[in-house]
């Protein structure tokens, strides 16, 4: 399940497939999507051949080689969200002024934080690029606006996801919307953690097999 979440709180929860109906995918028109995959649905994998990939040929030894590995790798494959997301999850409140919102992601590292209300409800998501749209330059000085609060410069509506949500159709929603990341909201709407660009990445290189596609 997916979610959208604005300051008025939860407005959608439902599959994928309603998702597209209610926000229309940001992905440029040479971009072949592969949205109309099912929720169970997998790209099939060319087997090794006999004796060809790519044409080079491949020896006995390393096919044999390449099977012993599988068959010593017997680590769960990742599939949902709560098997890869952060946690406990880094946020910032609404009322606070941009100029500490951005010494924030100087400290923490980040480009992007979901943003709380006073109830600690996720209302919102900002990140760097949000503050750039609050900068004055005036010859060599640079200054951000007085009186802006992160609820000024937020992005006021977020994409959220179920911590049991398929990793693989997170992947999705990432790819389609071009977000850095999807915050994950249990059913009682408490931000739980998070899922980004780099917790896929990390899980590719350092947890097979990661049972995904994009």
């Amino acid at each position: 399940m997916f979610a959208i979440y604005d300051i008025q709180g939860r407005r959608f929860r439902d599959t994928l497939e309603n998702l597209r109906k209610v926000r229309e995918i940001q992905t440029s028109q040479n971009i072949q999507s592969r949205s109309n995959l099912s929720a169970d649905q997998t790209l099939p994998v060319p087997a090794f051949g006999s004796g060809k990939t790519r044409g080079t040929a491949v020896s006995s030894k390393a096919l044999q080689a390449y099977r012993e590995m599988r068959e010593l790798d017997r680590r769960e494959p990742i599939y949902h969200a709560y098997q890869l997301m952060s946690c406990p999850v880094s946020t910032l409140p609404m009322e606070m002024d941009i100029l500490a919102a951005r010494r924030c992601f100087q400290q923490l590292g980040f480009e992007q934080m979901p943003v709380l209300s006073a109830q600690q409800r996720i209302v919102g998501m900002l990140s760097v690029q949000d503050l750039l749209h609050f900068i004055i330059i005036e010859g060599n000085l640079v200054r951000y606006l007085g009186g802006k609060r992160v609820a000024d410069a937020m992005s006021k509506e977020v994409i959220t996801a179920d911590p049991v949500a398929d990793i693989r159709r997170v992947a999705q929603v990432m790819q389609q919307y071009h977000l850095h990341g999807v915050p994950i909201v249990d059913e009682q709407d408490a931000l739980v953690g998070i899922v980004s660009r780099s917790n896929i990445l990390r899980a590719v290189i350092n947890d097979p097999p990661l049972n995904i596609w994009s």
